[in-house]
Formats: structure tokens, C-alpha cells, sequence
């Protein structure tokens, strides 16, 4: 046998050659385009992620306000591709996270021409520009294949994609509402790099959930909010175009920002300023969050009552001054801050105390007494975080005064009326739980009675004599819970009441009354403890009312562990009463003598209102605190049994209330 001219082993080797060829070409194509194409898809997916992520700790800085605890939350900085047999993949993608400006004092956010409407607060805020540092958090992300990737910032509320050509908005703003301004300064210092994920603890550095009114300290100027961002303001109009007025100064229509302008700022920032509306109240709730390290606390800024403002007491008596140590986001400060007090003139009563010390809410407290030859008439107590002398000012920030009236024995001292006891906190707002209007009220006090109570029944009416229902927007099928029923007391043990298709006021709703469809126990509250009120919704003209500005008197009955009954009577104003305004109730009561038959007069001309606009006087004879036996100035004759409570409700024509009570001798 011969091979002779046989080429058949070449031609398979051939084949082999080319076939391995082919093997390599599609090996190459593969890992040249498709690996890339595949990675991309999952540095895509990684960042749409990312993106969710960054407004997760969005929404963990917004909430900051009303929130005492620290948040924690995670971002995936970088991802991981999957396992390939033959081809091969870069090292794992990793991004950076980053602070900016948050720790430079340079870069601030400006709070300019506000003015309080509180009497002790406008000390404070009284039209100076004050400056809180803030900046951003941003994600920037280091691909391997998505070189279109963009950065992901935080900034003032706002959540955006900064893209090469452009900028994308991922969430809303949550700095302004109508008529409240929601302001977070974030602090800190952060710079973390990983493939892997980090955890951003949120810390509330200053919070609570309380506003403060304010106006234009001026009338020639606005309240305006400046900052520094990344975005311009054509951006910042588009983002608070529901906010913005197309005809400013027209208030029907609830939009209140006259203008969003813009100037250049330092690098590639923005200086944005936002001018709100003159005229108008604006409610300004502040906060301070801490990311990183670096973050600092708040120290005292100003000293503020808290509390009824008119405080009574007999000769002989003594009675409880309640101050707050607030810093400069309006927030308490609980850090054992020392605040000194006295008394000035002689016989005009002393503090059993020269120096306190602020608690863990915040609050200093002092008590004043009398003996039975102080002098009667106003005494004036003087309260500072700085030693008391001659320079003394109570309109610094640093320095309160505090008018008390001393009366004589027998003379009645308002039944409960006081700054002791069962203490309104003075932190009502209006809020809505349906996603329609505020037509909800949530306020807070706190027992300061040296005993525990149990609450038992709170009375409700309204001063507007047309909001005249109560109801909720959710069906009883449901646990009972804040904000769904028509009354919820958040307390040591809650209370609740819903009526199932809500119910007419005034009323006196009996918190645990077995006849409703849902009533759970009497609220119990500890000495020192605090309860949160809930009441929704109120309606006017069969709809439900928007409850900011709305006064609503409260009283509230509880029984003392000790044994007895007592009450308190206060008036709720979401977003604060405007105390400048607000007129000052006072009656007397007298009779003839024994041939009186029991029978009194009460005179309630000594009432007063700085503006001398009282429209209404309206009177409580049966203690159950609505105010309905009767109307008038006076009411002569009326037939009222020795130590019952009497009321009195005066309210001025744009609706601010006040109350007093006094007791029948």
C-alpha cells in the first residue's frame, strides 16, 4: 500500500486549524462585546438601585423634625458581576459617597427678614438673617462600562440625577407648604469608597416637631430663604411650581412664594433665593441632621416661657414658672443648661430657688411664692442664661420676664388656669391624615402635678361657631389608631373614642364610654410623663376645614391617684395664637350679700384686647367647658351654687381667643 499522493491528514488538520480559529474569533466577540454589553446591564441595574437608595436616606433626613431617634440607612456603593467559566471580568465597580460644604462653615443656608409672633420667641427672631450651615450628599459611581452613569445628589430636600448635559429630579421637595417652611440642615463629614455597601446613621443633631410663627419684620421686606446649589433656579422653579404665586399677594389660592431668583455662587454652585409673600403668617418648623463624623450638637440659644402667658396667685400661694432653653433651630435643649432667676422689688414675692437647670424636654422650672403680705398688683421675675444685673434686658434672646398678678385670698385665681398642673405644651398644628386638607389637630401636655392621673373626659369647642363636626375619614373596621379615630390620647396607657359616623360639637366626649362603637380606657399619664392628643377631622358647612389659625378650647377632666377631680382648661391655636393680638379674659364676680339668695353677677369688662375688638363674651356655668349658658358682657342674678368653676371665652373679631376661669366663692 502506498500514500503516495494522499492528502486527506492535511485537509483534517486544516479543518482543525480552522475550526480552533473560528473557536477564538467567537471567544474574542465575546468577551469584546458582550461581557462589556452584559457588565452594563448590571452597573444599570446598580445604579438605578443606588438611586432608590439615596432617596430612602432622603426621606430619613427629611423626617429628622419630630424624630428623636437615629435613622440608619443602607447604600450599595458598588456591585459585583456574575461568575463567567471562560471569560473574564474587570474588578468590581465601587463608588464614592461624599458629603459637600456640610462641614464649611462658609456654606449656609439664610433664614432673612423673619419676624416671631410669640412675644418671647420674637427676642430671638426679630428680622436678624440667621445662618445655619448645610450642604449636600451626593453618590458618585466609579463603572467599569457605564460611563454615562450620573451622580446622585442630595441637597435641600431635593433628590437629583447631575448628569453631564443636564440634571433629573427624583423627588419632590419638602421644603415648603403652603404656609410652612420645613428647613433641614445637614451636618457632618463623610467620604467612603467601597465596592460594598455602608450604612449612613442619620442623627438628629437639633429636632421636635414644633413651628414657629413668623411674618415679614417689615413691611417693606420678605421673609426669603438662601442656599447654595448645585441647581440653578429655573430648576428650583420647576421643582416649587405648585408653591409659586402667578399673582402674588393673591391668597386665595394658597401658593405664597413670590419669586425663586438666583446668583452666582463660589465654584459651580448656585446662590437660590426663595422670596415668600408679605402679609402672610408662615409656619417654620427647623431641624439640624447629623451624617459622618464631625456632626455637632446645638447649644442654648434662647430663653422662652411655656405655658399660659397670664399667671395668678394668691397671697400666701405659690406657683410654677415654666421656662424652655431653645437653640438656634428653635428645638429645646437638654443638656443641664443653667438659667437663673429672681425677683425684682422688694415684697413683690420670691423664687424658692436662685438657679435650675434645664431637664431632658428642655424645660427649667422654678416656683414663685408669696406670703400673706406680699404686695399685690404685678411682680415682675426675671429669668437668664447669664448672671442677672443691671444689664438686665428682657427682649435679649438671653432674657425673659415674667409678669405674675398677686391677688388677695378669696379672690379666685382661675380655676386651673395657671402654668401648673396639667401644662399645655403650647405645640398644636393642623395635619391630614386622608391626603385631602389639615383638617386634623394634634397637640401635647404634660403632667406636671406631682401625681398621676387618669383622664376621663375632654371637652372640644371649637370658637368658630361653623366648625361644628368631628369626624374621621376611616371605617371601624380597623385598630383603633392616631389619626383614625374622632379622639386618640397617646399616653402611659392610650385612650381612644370613634363614633362611627363622627359627632356634633362642643361636646364633652366620655373617653371610655361603652356605648361607642369603639372606646378604649381612660388615658393614664405618670408624673412628668407627656400625652399626645389627636382630633380628626374637623368639618365646617358638611366638609372637612382647614384647622390653621382655628382656635378650639380644650378642657380636659382627670382624676389625681391621690383621691378627687380636677380639670384644665386651655385654648389650642395649630400653628400658635398670635399672642400680640390676642385679647386678655378677666371677669369679676359680686353680689349683695346674704339677701343675694345665691344669686351673682359676673362683669367681664375688665377683659382687654390690644386692638379693643372683643365681639364675643361667652360663659361656662356648669363647668363642663362649653361655652353655651350664656352670652354678653355681663350676666346679673344667675343662680350659681358656692365653689363651682366659672368660665369665661372672649374672642375678637379675627378670631383670637382667651379664657379664664374662677371659682364662686
Amino acid at each position: 500500500m502506498t500514500f503516495t499522493g494522499d492528502e486527506r491528514a492535511q485537509s483534517v488538520q486544516v479543518g482543525a486549524v480552522l475550526l480552533f480559529g473560528v473557536l477564538i474569533i467567537a471567544f474574542s466577540s465575546y468577551q469584546a462585546f458582550a461581557v462589556p454589553e452584559q457588565n452594563r446591564e448590571v452597573e444599570f441595574n446598580h445604579n438605578q438601585q443606588v438611586q432608590t437608595q439615596m432617596q430612602d436616606l432622603r426621606n430619613a433626613i427629611v423626617s429628622v423634625p419630630g424624630q428623636p431617634s437615629r435613622q440608619a440607612v443602607s447604600i450599595q456603593l458598588g456591585t459585583q458581576y456574575p461568575s463567567r467559566l471562560v471569560a473574564t471580568n474587570p474588578g468590581p465597580p465601587s463608588g464614592l459617597l461624599y458629603t459637600d460644604g456640610t462641614d464649611n462653615e462658609s456654606q449656609n443656608l439664610t433664614v432673612r427678614n423673619a419676624e416671631a409672633l410669640e412675644p418671647e420667641t420674637v427676642d430671638y427672631w426679630n428680622g436678624t438673617p440667621r445662618h445655619y450651615n448645610t450642604g449636600a450628599i451626593a453618590y458618585k459611581p466609579e463603572y467599569n462600562v457605564y460611563g454615562a452613569a450620573p451622580e446622585t445628589v442630595y441637597e435641600h430636600s431635593v433628590v437629583y440625577n447631575q448628569f453631564r448635559e443636564g440634571n433629573l429630579t427624583l423627588s419632590d421637595q419638602a421644603m415648603v407648604d403652603g404656609r410652612k417652611i420645613s428647613l433641614v440642615a445637614l451636618n457632618g463629614s463623610m467620604s467612603r469608597s467601597t465596592s460594598g455597601s455602608v450604612a449612613v446613621d442619620v442623627e438628629p443633631k437639633s429636632q421636635s416637631s414644633r413651628t414657629i410663627r413668623i411674618t415679614n419684620a417689615t413691611e417693606t421686606s420678605n421673609v426669603s430663604i438662601s442656599f447654595l446649589s448645585r441647581l440653578p433656579n429655573s430648576t428650583w422653579n420647576e421643582t416649587l411650581s405648585d408653591e409659586i404665586d402667578p399673582n402674588p399677594g393673591n391668597k386665595s389660592n394658597e401658593r405664597y412664594i413670590a419669586n425663586v431668583t438666583h446668583t452666582e455662587g463660589p465654584g459651580s454652585l448656585y446662590n437660590v433665593t426663595i422670596i415668600f409673600e408679605r402679609g402672610s403668617t408662615y409656619h417654620l418648623q427647623m431641624a439640624k441632621a447629623g451624617v459622618g463624623t464631625g456632626a455637632t450638637d446645638e447649644s442654648e440659644a434662647y430663653l422662652t416661657t411655656v405655658g399660659d402667658d397670664d399667671i395668678s396667685v394668691q397671697q400666701g400661694d405659690s406657683e410654677e414658672i415654666v421656662l424652655e432653653v431653645r437653640d438656634a433651630y428653635n428645638n429645646p435643649v437638654s443638656n443641664d443648661v443653667s438659667v437663673n432667676g429672681s425677683v425684682e422689688g422688694s415684697n413683690a414675692g420670691s423664687l424658692t430657688t436662685g438657679t435650675e437647670s434645664s431637664d431632658s424636654d428642655g424645660r427649667v422650672r422654678f416656683v414663685y411664692k408669696t406670703s400673706e403680705s406680699t404686695a399685690t398688683g404685678t411682680a415682675t421675675v426675671q429669668f437668664s442664661l447669664d448672671e442677672i444685673n443691671d444689664s438686665f434686658e428682657g427682649k435679649s434672646p438671653e432674657d425673659v420676664s415674667v409678669p405674675v398678678t398677686v391677688t388677695e385670698v378669696n379672690q379666685g385665681s382661675g380655676g386651673g388656669s395657671g402654668n401648673s398642673g396639667l401644662i399645655y405644651n403650647e405645640d398644636a398644628f393642623a395635619l391630614d391624615s386622608d391626603g385631602r386638607i389639615d383638617g386634623g389637630v394634634q397637640f401635647s401636655v404634660t403632667n406636671e402635678l406631682g401625681e398621676t392621673i387618669t383622664i376621663t373626659t375632654v371637652a372640644v369647642d371649637a370658637v368658630d361657631e361653623y366648625i361644628d363636626y368631628l369626624s374621621d375619614s376611616y371605617r371601624n373596621d380597623r385598630d383603633p389608631a392616631p389619626q383614625e379615630n374622632e379622639l386618640y390620647i397617646e399616653a402611659d396607657t392610650d385612650g381612644y373614642t370613634d363614633f362611627g359616623g363622627g359627632t356634633d360639637i362642643p361636646r364633652v366626649i366620655d373617653v371610655d364610654n361603652p356605648d361607642r362603637p369603639i372606646s378604649g380606657p381612660n388615658p393614664v399619664m405618670s408624673d412628668g410623663s407627656i400625652a399626645t392628643f389627636h382630633l380628626f377631622e374637623f368639618e365646617r358647612f358638611g366638609g372637612q376645614t382647614d384647622m390653621n389659625g382655628e382656635s378650639v378650647t380644650i378642657t380636659v377632666t382627670y382624676e389625681l391617684s391621690s383621691g378627687g377631680t380636677d380639670s384644665k382648661m386651655f385654648t389650642v391655636t395649630p400653628g400658635g395664637a398670635n399672642t400680640n393680638e390676642q385679647p386678655d379674659a378677666d371677669f369679676t364676680i359680686t353680689s349683695n350679700g346674704p339677701e343675694s339668695n345665691g344669686k351673682w353677677d359676673f362683669d367681664a369688662s375688665p377683659s382687654s384686647d390690644p386692638q379693643e375688638d372683643i365681639a364675643t363674651y361667652e360663659w361656662d356655668f356648669d363647668g363642663d367647658g362649653i361655652f353655651d349658658d350664656a352670652t354678653g358682657q355681663t350676666v346679673q342674678n344667675r343662680k350659681v351654687d358656692s365653689g363651682t368653676t366659672v368660665s369665661l371665652r372672649v374672642v375678637d373679631s379675627e378670631g383670637n381667643a382667651d379664657t379664664v376661669r374662677k371659682e364662686v366663692p
